[in-house]
């Protein structure tokens, strides 16, 4: 069962799920997934509905593993009404839970934000134990799940893994979704228009390619380890500007940059220490940016209508 199947990571994950021979069940709101229709897709069992609701919950029966990947808003939009977040992503997921428990599901493996539940770093690289003061709602919805999952874990002995992952993006993103520099910038550079930035350019994250993130879950699966929690990045920081400058030798064009005020939520550095998902998962990031940006320069350009 995977819960958000139909989006970005989902759709990766679910078709890797059928070629690793498991039976898949997707989980989300539109049912079917966007884009243009693929052959593995008449192989997976859509189901519309949202997390934790009647139409939802009784298709986790007969299910050894569970993911969740679902979220209704995204970092830049979740203080924007805190209690719709919490409301809409904390309350389903916890009843969600507690239907796995009622289903004796095997395994519960969630992706958390490694982006956003440890607030201001105090170092970097940052490891798992690094204190978790969230200054957006959604971090505090990610690390809320996080806790009722240990508390489920703790209580009822239901088994789950987080994967708390940095910065995402790959092609084939929803662009439409304010989230994912890499995609959005690579996409706008490729066609010509203008770039937005929040600040000076000098903010620095941790990009990882949504393929390494789906090999991190495959590798979850089978897990036998004693942990619970695991980073997922690159292990690499890099600022916008420097994005910028890879985006711009790859395309060889003009591109236009508008700087715009700071938001008070960016930190101004985030990369994550993934050394314990390298000894405990046997998992470690195997395409660079720089190698994931030339993907993602391909693949706009097939999609370019100046093409």
């Amino acid at each position: 069962m995977v819960f958000g199947g139909s989006g970005f990571l989902g759709q990766r994950l679910c078709m890797q799920l059928l070629t690793a021979g498991y039976n898949v069940r997707s989980v989300s709101r539109t049912g079917r997934p966007k884009g243009i229709a693929q052959p593995w897709w008449s192989d997976v069992d859509w189901i519309s509905a949202d997390v934790g609701t009647d139409t939802a919950t009784p298709a986790i029966a007969g299910t050894d593993l569970v993911f969740h990947l679902a979220s209704s808003t995204y970092p830049s939009t979740s203080n924007l009404d805190a209690a719709f977040d919490l409301e809409s992503n904390l309350v389903g997921s916890v009843r969600m839970i507690q239907s796995a428990v009622k289903c004796r599901v095997r395994r519960l493996i969630f992706i958390s934000s490694g982006g956003t539940v440890y607030g201001l770093p105090r170092q970097n690289p940052i490891p798992e134990n690094h204190p978790t003061e969230p200054i957006c709602s959604y971090g505090i919805h990610k690390l809320a799940i996080e806790k009722y999952l240990y508390l489920f874990r703790a209580l009822k002995d239901l088994d789950s893994l987080v994967l708390r992952v940095s910065n995402m993006y790959g092609d084939c993103q929803n662009l439409e979704r304010p989230l994912g520099a890499v995609s959005h910038f690579t996409h706008r550079a490729v066609n010509g228009k203008p770039i937005e930035i929040w600040g000076d350019g000098s903010v620095r994250r941790d990009y990882v390619h949504v393929d390494d993130v789906v090999r991190a879950f495959l590798k979850s699966i089978s897990y036998q380890g004693p942990e619970h929690l695991f980073n997922i990045g690159s292990g690499r920081s890099v600022s916008l500007n420097q994005l910028l400058d890879l985006i711009r030798r790859r395309v060889d064009t003009q591109i236009v940059v508008k700087y715009l005020p700071p938001r008070s939520f960016d930190v101004q550095e985030n990369v994550l220490d993934i050394g314990r998902a390298a000894t405990e998962l046997d998992w470690r990031p195997s395409i660079s940016l720089e190698v994931g940006l030339d993907r993602l320069i391909e693949s706009a350009r097939s999609t370019s209508p100046r093409t």
